[in-house]
């Protein structure tokens, strides 16, 4: 994939190539499938630096990106959260 992909695009690639059509998939599962397919946007230097519950934290930020894409996609109803770090696609045109 481009470098220039959307990580919405490159999130819902991920979960297809995973079969999360036919099954939750692990945010783990997603992350490690993110980084194969767009090795370029997955930079292990780029920390996202933040205050959680009075404490700087740091972690990757292409993960960030992942969960942020994720939670997009959601809003859009093209995934579904299933749990804690579960995820699937979601099964367009049934309510």
């Amino acid at each position: 994939m481009s470098a220039e992909e959307p990580w919405t695009a490159i999130v819902l690639y991920a979960m297809r190539k995973l079969g999360a059509d036919e099954r939750s998939v692990q945010l783990k599962e997603i992350y490690t499938a993110v980084k194969e397919l767009a090795p370029s946007k997955c930079d292990e230097k780029d920390m996202y630096v933040y205050t959680y519950k009075g404490r700087e934290t740091k972690e990757l930020r292409w993960k960030k990106n992942v969960r942020d894409a994720l939670r997009k996609l959601k809003q859009k109803g093209l995934v579904v959260n299933e749990g804690k770090g579960m995820w699937r696609l979601a099964r367009l045109g049934q309510t």
